[in-house]
């Protein structure tokens, strides 16, 4: 759609109400509701907010170091046509996502959507077309009067009474997505107590990241309407399990449509082209750590032996790697298992892509696919005699790694991995500083 479009069909589903969306650099959802008086001033020159939002962490405080601060203007978030939602569940309201522009209407530079949108263009340089799907987990809690949660259920792994038990909300949200235009493949209950999962179609890597966050909107707003709180909190506890984002990917030739991964058979399950794509996520995995799993939460989750992968592998149908190839016919695709919905997707998924593309150039070696064996439970001499590495043990770690990657800071240059960075220290220091109950159960009373 152009601007013109949105107007009619804005017009046509009788919107009263537009919410105009950005996403922060933690992936947090941001909006103003337009009322329909304003639609043509809102669609043509977008809704003014203070650049300075960009550098705030969770608790809405924001760092000092951060180059945005009260006295640095505005920045217009100026809807997307082509990300506009009308949402079911919340009458004559719809949903449309933005690009960041300056006050001039040029693209900003701090805007993640429109970094994505230019490293899509470097692989269209090369005739190559992207496919993408995220695959996120969430887990369902109740919240009592003291303010602790618990799981809503401890159904087992795809059990009929996991659907059973919650079968209204997860017809509710399918059906909801749909209504929305966004088609949801599967939905079922995950390995841990009161998890789900569901996948939505592949689409182009905006479509995938935009879809992936109205899914996540759609799923928290319609458990709240029955009660429980959705989650997509790495780790909620200790002893459960924790909730990923995986992210599917293929190349396709643009002119012929032909898949440029496979390798067409199981001995040989990628081109040469797909195995220098794998070779640069494996070579940038401990930079894509920083901006894929950007909380401390997140190394609680990428721990070995559990699932979430903790090392630097790849192999085909092997859920315990960091790069995984479910299919190797006409439509291969890699599956990047690091991540998690702390992240935000659009400079995720532009560093992702930058990974790749700079194996593709460089020709890298992803070195032996591990099919077989369980590299979770590799002990310290398995991953020296199989030069297997570990992703990064903690987040300070993982963002010492993506501040010294110097494809994923060009990729997200000039400004937005060093504010992004700013705020994830930020907020790292907040933690730091805070006494948990742990140290008070631990101390208080034997020191």
């Amino acid at each position: 759609m152009n601007s013109n479009d949105l107007l009619k069909r804005l017009a046509e589903d009788e919107i009263e109400y537009l919410w105009v969306v950005y996403h922060d650099y933690n992936g947090r959802a941001c909006a103003k509701t337009v009322p329909k008086s304003k639609f043509d001033s809102v669609v043509q020159s977008g809704v003014v907010f203070a650049r300075a939002n960009l550098d705030f962490a969770l608790n809405d405080h924001n760092p000092a170091d951060g180059i945005w601060q009260a006295q640095t203007g505005d920045f217009l978030a100026v809807p997307d046509p082509n990300s506009y939602y009308k949402l079911p569940y919340r009458d004559s309201t719809a949903m449309i996502l933005s690009f960041m522009m300056t006050e001039d209407y040029e693209p900003f530079e701090g805007c993640p959507r429109t970094a994505l949108k230019t490293v899509v263009e470097r692989y269209a340089e090369q005739v190559i077309d992207l496919t993408v799907a995220f695959e996120a987990e969430f887990s369902m809690f109740t919240k009592d009067a003291t303010g602790e949660y618990a799981p809503t259920n401890h159904d087992g792994m795809f059990t009929v009474a996991g659907l059973n038990r919650y079968g209204d909300l997860m017809h509710s949200i399918v059906a909801s997505l749909e209504q929305m235009g966004i088609n949801v493949e599967q939905l079922g209950k995950e390995y841990g107590p009161s998890q789900y999962e569901f996948t939505v179609k592949y689409g182009t890597p905006m479509q995938a990241a935009d879809q992936y966050l109205i899914s996540k909107e759609v799923t928290r707003a319609l458990a709240l309407q029955h009660g429980v709180i959705a989650s997509y909190m790495p780790k909620p506890f200790a002893e459960l399990p924790g909730n990923g984002l995986h992210i599917h990917a293929a190349l396709w030739n643009a002119d012929s449509g032909d898949n440029l991964m496979s390798g067409g058979s199981t001995e040989n399950p990628l081109s040469d082209m797909g195995e220098h794509f794998v070779g640069g996520l494996l070579n940038h995995a401990a930079g894509l750590a920083g901006v894929g799993a950007p909380t401390v939460n997140s190394y609680k989750r990428l721990q070995p032996g559990v699932w979430a992968p903790a090392h630097v592998a790849w192999g085909v149908g092997n859920r315990g790697v960091l790069v995984r190839i479910p299919d190797t016919n006409e439509r291969c695709r890699v599956e990047y298992r690091a991540g998690d919905s702390t992240c935000n997707p659009y400079i995720y998924l532009t560093a992702l892509l930058a990974a790749g593309l700079d194996g593709i150039h460089k020709q890298s070696d992803p070195g032996k696919p591990f099919n077989d064996l369980d590299v979770g439970h590799f002990s310290d001499a398995d991953m020296a005699e199989h030069q297997v590495r570990y992703l990064p043990r903690t987040l300070p770690d993982a963002l010492d790694a993506f501040e010294q990657d110097n494809v994923l800071q060009e990729a997200l240059a000039p400004v937005i991995a060093m504010e992004f960075l700013k705020v994830k220290r930020f907020e790292l220091d907040l933690y730091n500083l805070h006494v948990h109950p742990w140290e008070r159960q631990m101390y208080l009373e034997t020191t």
